[in-house]
Parts: C-alpha cells; structure tokens; sequence
C-alpha cells in the first residue's frame, strides 16, 4: 500500500456526515413505520450532537494548530 497516495485513505468527517445523511433518509422514508422513522430520525441527532461536540472541536484545534 502507498501511504502517501492520499486516494487510499477517507475522510472521516465526510463519511460520518454520508452515514448521517443515509439515517435521515431512513427517517424520511415513509414505507418505514412511524415508531422506526422516528429512532433513526433520534439516532441523527445524536450523531450530529456529537459530531459538532467532538469532530467540530478537533477539526478547530487543527486549524489553530497550523495544520
């Protein structure tokens, strides 16, 4: 595996938001049960919580950082 070729790697943030984006769907979908919308629809926010809790933070600390 070549380490520096940089189309061997994700990023983790856009993936994260792409999984994020999939759930919601799930929750928009109404061939899926309301009850079942809903948990995806609260798994969302809770991602999303943490996604600007955790990943917001560190991509922040990287940019002060001089990355």
């Amino acid at each position: 595996m070549n380490y520096s070729d940089s189309g061997n790697f994700i990023n983790r943030e856009l993936s994260w938001m792409e999984f994020n984006s999939r759930v919601l769907a799930e929750a928009r979908d109404k061939s899926i049960p309301l009850f079942e919308r809903l948990k995806f629809l609260s798994i969302t926010s809770s991602n999303l919580d943490e996604f600007v809790m955790i990943r917001v933070a560190s991509l922040n600390d990287m940019v002060n950082a001089g990355y």
